[in-house]
């Protein structure tokens, strides 16, 4: 039998992604009149108070104010924002080859974290299912960045790299040293931290070159705004810490990797064509997630014997004292 935690974190994985990919179409429309740097705090901000509010109803007050005064929380959330920032620099100078390369590499970095911390063992399985994923995610993003521009830049990869980095650090920080917190109560105070991050660094940016961002503020963009900040981000933040806290943050990293496929699904509806290159992507990522997840093979009973209390199951037998 399937065991019920891994098939919820993975069907919260599922919705988060699905959640998530929905918010493309609307950025694209608000980044027509707005900066991305001035983008950044302002939707991150509407995120973490609408979570905020779903936090308080929940009435987690206290979980709040004992993550507001860990310090070690405030620096995952601020390097939360470090990372939103470095996400908006690297996407506007890279091109769209280069960038879907490095962000479906987010499993990869994970494990290797994983294994640094000692959580995750390496081993045959995992490499396996960490190569299928990458290729299945840059398989179906390079579908959909076929034309656009290739130029790039070596800040534009370092920036992408320490987005995907510093992202997948946080995320692990927040589901392995605050996996008892509530994740609504986690998920609204890094966010609103991230967003006073963003501000404080755009600000000075602003100050620095003199130049004020771009902004829109009609009725139909701050819409767009609302429900990209507390549906899409705000929503699919509490389901992406509770899938990494059901099932690991390298497996809900697997899962992120399906982002382009629901993209061109989303698309579809529009009249977008779906190529087999689309879906051999998604097989490819699915089948990884998979691989990562089983679990060895128990053996036959009455082959394997218990393994005393306190002692290695690697451990020799001990030999009975003469008498």
């Amino acid at each position: 039998m399937l065991d019920r935690k891994v098939l919820l974190g993975n069907a919260a994985g599922i919705a988060c992604m699905l959640i998530w990919a929905a918010n493309f179409p609307l950025a694209v429309s608000i980044l027509k009149t707005w900066d991305p740097a001035a983008m950044a705090p302002v939707r991150m901000m509407l995120a973490g108070l609408t979570v905020l509010a779903a936090t308080l109803l929940a009435r987690q007050w206290g979980s709040l104010i004992r993550l507001f005064a860990n310090r070690r929380f405030l620096l995952s959330s601020v390097v939360f924002g470090i990372s939103t920032l470095l996400f908006v620099v690297g996407q506007s100078r890279i091109d769209a080859v280069s960038s879907a390369v490095i962000v479906c590499s987010m499993p990869l970095f994970s494990a290797l974290m994983g294994w640094r911390e000692g959580v995750e063992t390496p081993g045959l399985k995992l490499a396996i299912a960490i190569l299928l994923t990458v290729i299945g995610g840059v398989l179906t993003s390079l579908v959909s960045a076929q034309g656009s521009g290739s130029e790039g830049s070596l800040t534009g990869v370092l920036a992408m790299l320490g987005a995907v980095i510093t992202y997948v650090w946080y995320s692990r920080e927040l589901v392995l040293r605050f996996g008892d917190v509530p994740d609504l109560a986690k998920t609204s105070a890094s966010t609103l931290i991230s967003a006073l991050t963003c501000f404080v660094i755009a600000a000075a940016l602003s100050l620095v070159t003199g130049v004020m961002p771009r902004h829109d503020f009609s009725a139909g963009t701050l819409a767009n705004i609302v429900l990209l900040a507390c549906v899409s981000i705000g929503l699919s933040s509490v389901l992406w810490l509770w899938t990494g806290r059901m099932v690991g943050v390298t497996v809900a990293a697997m899962h992120h990797n399906l982002v382009p496929f629901y993209v061109i699904l989303f698309a579809a509806v529009g009249g977008a064509v779906i190529s087999g290159q689309h879906i051999i992507g998604a097989v490819l990522v699915i089948a990884g997630a998979i691989i990562a997840q089983l679990r060895p093979r128990k053996r036959k009973a009455g082959i394997t014997q218990p393994v005393p209390a306190g002692r290695a199951p690697w451990a020799p037998p001990r030999k009975r004292p003469e008498a």
